[in-house]
């Protein structure tokens, strides 16, 4: 890993979301969870991407989990591609899934009762997508490091 001070910037930001991820899910702030949560995958599928080298995305151009997702699904598809063994089709449809029961909970919350209760088990599956696919990506972009330096 490059040790350049934006990467060492992006290490502390990081090493802080999973702090706080941490003391959300201890204190029941579930909502606070799963926004972290919902930014740290975000990060994650854009880091494989960038590894990738097959996606340059445009300079202020937000790109969604669903795109990220799909592009990551796309190299999967492609013969002798490394993102074949780490990106397989149920965990990323898993993230959609979450993705999916998260959305009417941040869009629409003030137009719907909810309890802390409701959203503890949100709060914890995504958590362990966070776990899950973090250590997919680190693996492969651990892999297309050692790939592209021989």
């Amino acid at each position: 890993m490059s040790t350049t001070p934006e990467n060492m910037l992006k290490y502390e930001n990081y090493k802080e979301q999973m702090e706080r991820l941490k003391k959300a899910m201890t204190n029941r702030f579930y909502l606070e969870a799963i926004f972290i949560e919902y930014a740290i995958l975000e990060d994650r599928l854009e880091s494989a991407l960038r590894h990738s080298g097959k996606w340059q995305p445009k300079p202020d151009q937000h790109t969604s989990i669903d795109r990220k997702v799909k592009l990551l699904m796309a190299q999967a598809t492609e013969k002798k591609s490394l993102a074949q063994k780490y990106f397989q089709l149920e965990m990323m449809q898993a993230v959609l899934d979450w993705k999916n029961r998260r959305n009417p909970l941040m869009h629409s919350l003030m137009k719907q009762q909810l309890h802390t209760g409701d959203l503890s088990g949100l709060a914890e599956e995504g958590l362990a997508l966070v776990k899950q696919v973090g250590n997919k990506v680190r693996l492969f972009n651990r892999a297309v490091e050692r790939s592209s330096s021989t």
